[in-house]
């Protein structure tokens, strides 16, 4: 009787999975991040992000018809900052104590959200430096996610 061949990656020894183990750690910490979120902090998110949307657009030099993707791009750097923002938010019963986590890591996820807004308000309307605001929203954002357990402080 003829046998199949395996197809199954996982089932063959000699198949290096390391860098695949890596990305998937990853997902794993930003999963499990977001599943321990409270309610509390995803109505924040949701309130925050329109709210810093329509203050990063008149930072930023207004309304750009012309230029849908700027505008899209700018969305996204609300959305990353907020949730930053949101990621702050005391867990219910820990009272009405920030949480801040380590001063230094903390630092530079808050300063993240005022970098973007620099970096839009520094260019306005240009898609490459919206971006790179973005990179940098992005950044603070799995800095904040992610850094508990590896913080040096």
């Amino acid at each position: 009787m003829r046998s199949t061949p395996r197809t199954d990656p996982a089932a063959d020894p000699a198949v290096d999975r390391a860098p695949t183990d890596r990305v998937q750690a990853v997902r794993r910490k930003l999963a499990d991040a977001w599943s321990a979120w409270p309610l509390r902090r995803l109505v924040a998110v949701a309130v925050l992000a329109p709210l810093m949307f329509v203050l990063w657009v008149s930072v930023s030099g207004g309304w750009a018809l012309a230029s849908p993707g700027w505008t899209a791009l700018v969305a996204l750097v609300a959305l990353a900052s907020a949730t930053t923002l949101g990621s702050y938010l005391p867990r219910p019963g820990t009272g009405m104590r920030f949480e801040l986590g380590c001063t230094p890591c903390a630092a530079v996820a808050a300063l993240s959200v005022l970098v973007s807004l620099g970096l839009l308000n520094s260019s306005p309307h240009d898609v490459t430096t919206a971006i790179l605001a973005l990179g940098v929203a992005a950044f603070g954002l799995r800095q904040r996610l992610t850094n508990p357990s590896t913080c040096p402080a």
